[in-house]
This record gives structure tokens, C-alpha cells and sequence, in this order.
């Protein structure tokens, strides 16, 4: 199967004119804004039945409720999904129940749960120029400066690390404060609207309210925003991308370590990633997503099966092979294709619901 080329070679402009430009990748449809909250819908936690009481996932586990259940904070109509199990690689992964919204309903303007009004939120609280309202009323998350903000961060802190005197230590010291402050800020303004598609099913429920832009270019929230299934997908997209662009990885944690480097101490995070198959029947594809940090203390809140949402700059390098410890598996052999992030700021990762 050809892969898609580079989105961002494309360089398709917000004007629409794709002249002179490769065309077998087209952007997402944005829709009309006119249907804005239509599609929109969070995964819920509780919700009201129709004795007024509070169902939580216990209660509903137990089916100890009486329909029809309405959302916790507005009256539209909800329905209970069951947890169930997947596999990821050699990860038995546990997806949590939850309460979704159902079709033909939408969550009120003042709901918690209207992802709309969420990001109206974040717009309305974030600085500079990382989020905007354009003129047709749609919003824009803008790769550009968060990438600026990123890489500003990575300069002050190896600007910080040089060994110079007690004096000018502590005026760069104050310097990488107040500059960090700042540029962490438009990476957290961008954290939050990446954990508000966390809690949607899908990126239908966003995608028609706030556009990915970055150099003028339109990105498709399904070539920004990766969960475990799409892994390989992320690999290759990074792997021929001309540009470097700021992505978000979610998946579930499932190792964290420290290991000992030649500079000293790293500490790693592993996620769960999938396998598929060769045309080798002895071999299988792997796709290893790992975050590292020489602060040892930085993963310190997170713990094996946690969601975690990742969010930077990714390094892809090239596939790997390595053999498999196991003697009674039919499978001798993988390749491995390596996701790595080295976050400059904790406003990168967060843990999300699963």
C-alpha cells in the first residue's frame, strides 16, 4: 500500500490554490461552521437518571439506575459504554466505560462537557498568538509558534547549563525563568486543547471547531494527533516529513526505567505499541514510541498503565532489528521502527482517561 507523502510538501495555502502542488494527499473537510456542536461530544464520567440521581461507572456497571440518563451538567439525553480489553503488541490494554453523548443530542452552551465552550476557554486564556478566532468564527491552533516556543526553550536551557561565573549564572538563571514562563505557557495553552480531543471519541468531535495550522498550511488532525493504533502511521509520516512539526502521541505506559547513559542517568518512558505482520513469517514489525529525559525526577507522577498524552517534537530513526528472547515463539525476529521524544517542559505530557 503507497503511503501519503509529506503533508506539508504539499503546500497546500489557506487559500485553496493547490497549483503546481502534489495532490494524492488531501486535507480533512472542515464543514460548516453552522454544525458546530452537532458533532461535538466528551466521554463522561457520571450522569443523571431519571429518579435525578447521580450515576457514577460503578452504578452503571451494575445497571443500578433508571433510564433514560441525562448529562451531569445540561439535560442532553446520554448513554452508558461498557469497559472491554485490547491488545497492543504483547499489552493486554483495559479501555475504561464511560458515558457518551447520544446522536441527534448536543451538550449545552454553558456544559462542562461542550467541547466549544472548552476551547472558547483555553482561546480566551492563552497568550500571544499560539491560539486565534479567524473571521469565519472558527479557531486555530498555530504549530508554528509552538514549535518556536520548543526550541526556544531547548537554546535557554543548554544557554543556562554553560559554565560561566556565580554572576552570570544567576542572571541567566532569571533570564530562562522568565523567558520559560512564557514559552511554556503557548505549549500549555496547546496541552489543553490536546487533553479536550483526549476526552472525544474521535476527531470529528474537534476537527470542525479548531483547524492545525502551521506556515499557513492546513494540517488534518488525523496526521497530528496519534493513538497507539496509528503508530506505525506517525513513523512513517515523521520519517518523510521535509519539515519538522510538533505532534501528540497518546498511548498507555508500559514500562518506566532508569538507565544509565554515558552522560549520566536517563529516566524512559515506554508506551504500548502494536505489531503487524511481514512478509517474513518469522518476523514481525514493531513500533517502540519511548520518552526520555536526563531528569530522573520528571516522570516521577506517572505510573505503568496510565494514559499518557506526549507532545513535541518526535525523532524517527531508521528500522532496527532485533531478536526474539523467547525459544518457544514462532516469531524469531522484529523490526523495529523507534518514536523518541526528548520533552524540554513538563507542560508536554499529561495523564488523560482511557
Amino acid at each position: 500500500m503507497t503511503q501519503p507523502d509529506d503533508w506539508l510538501s504539499q503546500k497546500i495555502r489557506t487559500t485553496g490554490d493547490t497549483r503546481g502542488l502534489k495532490s494524492n494527499f488531501s486535507t480533512a473537510s472542515l464543514g460548516n461552521t453552522s454544525k458546530i456542536g452537532i458533532y461535538m461530544a466528551s466521554k463522561m464520567h457520571a450522569a443523571i437518571d431519571s429518579n435525578k440521581i447521580k450515576i457514577n461507572i460503578s452504578m452503571a456497571e451494575s445497571s443500578d439506575y433508571e433510564s433514560p440518563l441525562e448529562c451531569e451538567f445540561c439535560d442532553a439525553k446520554v448513554s452508558f459504554v461498557n469497559g472491554f480489553t485490547r491488545e497492543v503488541g504483547d499489552k493486554i490494554i483495559s479501555v475504561n466505560p464511560y458515558f457518551r453523548l447520544k446522536t441527534r443530542n448536543t451538550h449545552g452552551s454553558e456544559c462542562k462537557y461542550n467541547v466549544e465552550g472548552q476551547v472558547k476557554l483555553i482561546v480566551r486564556e492563552s497568550e500571544g498568538n499560539v491560539l486565534t478566532q479567524t473571521e469565519s468564527g472558527k479557531f486555530e491552533l498555530r504549530l508554528l509558534a509552538v514549535k518556536k516556543a520548543i526550541n526556544e526553550l531547548q537554546y535557554l536551557a543548554k544557554k543556562k547549563n554553560k559554565d560561566e561565573t556565580d554572576d552570570k549564572k544567576e542572571t541567566k538563571e532569571k533570564e530562562y525563568v522568565k523567558s520559560g514562563k512564557k514559552l511554556g505557557s503557548y505549549i500549555n495553552s496547546a496541552l489543553r486543547v490536546l487533553k479536550v480531543r483526549s476526552f472525544c471519541e474521535k476527531n470529528t468531535d474537534i476537527e470542525n471547531l479548531l483547524e492545525l495550522v502551521f506556515e499557513g498550511v492546513r494540517l488534518p488532525w488525523k496526521d497530528f494527533y496519534y493513538e497507539d493504533k496509528d503508530f506505525f502511521r506517525c513513523y512513517s509520516n515523521i520519517r518523510k516529513a521535509t519539515v519538522t512539526v510538533p505532534v501528540a502521541i497518546v498511548g498507555v505506559v508500559k514500562s518506566i526505567r532508569t538507565i544509565d547513559g554515558k552522560n549520566g542517568k536517563f529516566s524512559v518512558i515506554n508506551l504500548a505499541g502494536p505489531y503487524r505482520k511481514t512478509d517474513e513469517k518469522d518476523t514481525l514489525d514493531s513500533v517502540s514510541v519511548s520518552i526520555w529525559s536526563p531528569d530522573i525526577e520528571m516522570f516521577e507522577s506517572y505510573k505503568v498503565d496510565d494514559v499518557l498524552l506526549a507532545f513535541g517534537i518526535f525523532d524517527a530513526s531508521g528500522v532496527s532489528e532485533k531478536t526474539n528472547k523467547s525459544s518457544t515463539s514462532s516469531v524469531k525476529k522484529f523490526r523495529n521502527h523507534d518514536l523518541r521524544l526528548w520533552p524540554i517542559s513538563k507542560s508536554q505530557l499529561c495523564k488523560v482517561n482511557g
